[in-house]
């Protein structure tokens, strides 16, 4: 199926350089089984590579998994361990798209996350939000994506199993803004 670029406004191809600055990566999971408990990181980066024919272009991420946020200092440094995100010997969390689907009006981006270490293949639904220019930033070229994901953290040895404190499906939430470099 392809997804002609002229219905979207704007497009072109090229590539595009994450501004961390005005997009967010974030996650919730349940807590006890009764409320969601989020986190985001703070740090991170990547690019977006459009082609003529969107469903060409590819994706890389990388988030640097000591940058967890959570609004608690104790959680954080406790996710940090090797119970958790093991960031002394997996301080990078990866993600590269292996291909990109139509889905009505919007996309699946499939694709590859490395997290602790672990690779698994990871399909996020994204939704192009728009592209324009951007007068905070030399009024450059930009784009605007979110996308969601939800992974078991388990497949990635995240926490310890039969962990009734934690749930195991973890939602993904990305809003990302990116500049056109070329």
């Amino acid at each position: 199926m392809s997804a002609p670029t002229t219905e979207i406004p704007g497009y072109v191809a090229g590539t595009w350089t994450i501004d961390p600055a005005h997009s967010e990566v974030s996650y919730s999971v349940k807590h006890l089984g009764l409320a969601k408990s989020r986190g985001n990181f703070t740090a991170f980066g990547g690019q977006i590579v459009t082609a003529e024919n969107i469903l060409d272009s590819s994706v890389t991420a990388e988030i640097d998994a000591n940058s967890i946020s959570t609004g608690t200092a104790m959680r954080d440094d406790h996710l940090r361990t090797e119970e958790y995100f093991d960031v002394a010997n997996h301080p990078t969390i990866t993600f590269r798209s292996t291909g990109i689907r139509a889905d009505g009006e919007d996309y699946v981006i499939d694709g590859e996350l490395t997290w602790r270490g672990v690779t698994k293949p990871v399909s996020l639904q994204a939704e192009l939000n728009g592209i324009g220019a951007n007068p905070a930033n030399d009024n450059a070229t930009t784009i605007g994506v979110s996308a969601e994901a939800t992974v078991n953290r388990r497949d990635f040895g995240i926490g310890p199993e039969g962990n009734s404190f934690l749930g195991e499906k973890v939602k993904i939430n990305l809003e990302i803004e990116a500049a056109l470099q070329s």
